[in-house]
């Protein structure tokens, strides 16, 4: 099942998005393509400059990854990380995709067993400019709850990286989504993703 609105996959027995309440629909909501025109990197490098050398643009999730997985003596555990980010300002679109992914699982009492994922690099485009992101700062949280026997959640809070020789980027989380759930045999599990965040181009001096 999955939410229109978030376009964040969850499980079937779930009737509406845990982050906006919409009504989950069977089939995976379609992603827009970009369809915006290219952009030079001389001239988006001059945007940058005029702007203060720096320039802010409003990214979204626009698809999530999601992995439940069952070993003993974890008693279950659920991964969700960021497939897919988008974003435009100007007529001009952003369009990043998560290229690597970062898992780890624990078992400490009274949790019985959270997993985290995260993004640890993404790769795209800015009006057709390649740019690449390695994550720089990665928050975890865990948290235990009858009968819900522990639960993590981590995300990517922060990425840096470059476009171009002339700019560099770093992409910050502003709001992160959480979804606990439980069911047998599971006991309980947790998953946290970005659902937006602010990219920001800085030029080199």
């Amino acid at each position: 099942m999955y939410c229109p609105n978030c376009r964040c996959e969850f499980e079937g027995w779930v009737g509406r998005c845990p982050n906006c309440k919409t009504p989950l629909i069977d089939e995976s909501p379609h992603v827009q393509e970009d369809v915006s025109k290219p952009i030079s990197y001389e001239t988006m490098v001059d945007l940058v400059r005029e702007n203060g050398g720096q320039w802010s643009i409003d990214l979204s999730t626009t698809d999530v990854g999601t992995q439940k997985k069952w070993g003993f003596p974890y008693y279950g555990y659920r991964f969700a990380w960021v497939k897919r980010m988008q974003g435009t300002i100007d007529e001009i679109s952003v369009d990043l995709s998560t290229t690597e992914v970062g898992t780890e699982k624990r078992w400490t009492f009274p949790y019985f067993g959270y997993g985290y994922a995260w993004e640890k690099r993404m790769e795209g485009n800015i009006g057709g400019n390649m740019i690449s992101l390695a994550a720089t700062n990665v928050r975890r949280e865990r948290k235990w709850r009858f009968p819900y026997s522990g639960y993590g959640y981590a995300w990517t809070q922060e990425l840096s990286g470059e476009c171009g020789a002339e700019l560099r980027a770093t992409l910050i989380a502003t709001d992160v989504s959480r979804k606990q759930g439980w069911r047998f045999p599971y006991f309980g599990y947790g998953s946290a993703w970005t659902q937006k965040g602010i990219l920001t181009l800085t030029a080199n001096e």
